[in-house]
């Protein structure tokens, strides 16, 4: 057990995220690359398939994706390999974000964290948020509008969210009840940088840092 939660992979982690899922977040990695705070060292926090971390790393940076599912780990590796991309430029390890530590070099100069935090356990996310400002200068997050617009992009994001499955749906419900992310950052006593809002007001982009 590590934070309170254990690795696991669900029935489409893996190549069947890396196909179908990362694909459909192209647009969003690659607004999250180009407009990532300075710094060479970035740190991309429930990696997924390593989409996110692929693009980062091929902007010159070093990247070290984590994320608990051992699937979608195995499968960002060997993807990274096909690409060419390995060495200190990119690596990846299964882990909870949680229980990260600073590394010997110091803080990361930014973490990312894109569309997972409303997926996580209430009690995970403050945790998880409190962690990334331990372990990195400024964090980037990308998450849910709360409250979800009802624009045809909003009804689009709640469908899809219905078809991840019940709990997944459960966690967004929450997240939303909850009023996302304000309250979380306000939690974790962060510092708002920047703000944004993309596709059609469905999505929150924060630039933190801590206090």
């Amino acid at each position: 057990m590590t934070g309170g939660r254990t690795p696991r992979s669900t029935p489409y982690d893996g190549p069947i995220y890396g196909r179908w899922v990362e694909p459909m977040l192209a647009g969003v990695h690659g607004f999250v690359a180009e407009r990532l705070p300075s710094g060479p060292r970035v740190l991309d926090a429930c990696c997924g398939t390593g989409g996110l971390a692929r693009r980062i790393a091929g902007t010159g940076r070093r990247v070290v994706g984590v994320d608990l599912s051992p699937k979608n780990i195995a499968y960002a590796q060997r993807r990274a390999a096909d690409a060419g991309i390995g060495g200190d430029r990119l690596s990846f390890e299964v882990a909870d974000v949680a229980t990260l530590a600073v590394p010997a070099e110091g803080p990361y100069d930014v973490a990312t964290v894109v569309l997972a935090i409303h997926e996580m356990p209430t009690a995970a996310r403050a945790r998880v948020l409190g962690a990334l400002f331990t372990v990195a200068r400024r964090v980037m997050i990308v998450d849910f509008s709360t409250p979800m617009p009802w624009n045809l992009a909003g009804l689009k994001t709640r469908m899809a969210e219905v078809a991840a499955g019940r709990t997944h749906f459960a966690a967004f419900r929450d997240y939303q009840r909850r009023g996302g992310l304000a309250p979380l950052l306000a939690d974790v006593e962060a510092t708002v940088e920047s703000e944004r809002s993309l596709d059609g007001g469905t999505l929150r982009v924060v630039v933190a840092s801590a206090n």
